[in-house]
């Protein structure tokens, strides 16, 4: 195979797979609880899936976040999220055991699932 062919070959193994690299389930979910942990609400909202801001509009899940905001300032802040679970159906569902750790030393677990919608994934529960 002439040198050319073979640089073309390793780039091409370079580039493919960077390319494909979007932002996960796993870092899409970090980012959540780390942006209401920040006070970063319009960013957490944004979050959440097309199907929840229908159903329950703008203003209620502001006011979630709002809640859960104040419940990590109440521990001092966020330390740690642990997560356990992902991707289990058809690269579209995700389905999480969050463990959050709060700079008070005191845990929190809970359940959050993720739904992908146009190749992005958006909050769809978590309880």
């Amino acid at each position: 195979m002439p040198m050319f062919m073979r640089r073309m070959v390793l780039l091409l193994l370079v580039i493919l797979p960077l390319a494909s690299c979007g932002r996960g389930s796993d870092d899409i979910l970090r980012d959540f609880y780390r942006d209401m942990a920040e006070g970063h609400a319009d960013a957490a909202v944004e979050r959440f899936s097309p199907d929840l801001h229908k159903k329950f509009g703008e203003d209620e899940l502001q006011s979630a976040v709002a809640r859960w905001t104040r419940d990590i300032k109440a521990h001092g802040g966020l330390a740690d999220v642990s997560l356990r679970g992902g991707v289990v159906t058809y690269n579209e569902l995700a389905l999480y055991d969050v463990t959050l750790t709060f700079n008070d030393g005191t845990t929190k677990s809970l359940q959050t699932s993720l739904v992908r919608v146009d190749g992005d994934w958006y909050i769809n529960a978590a309880i």
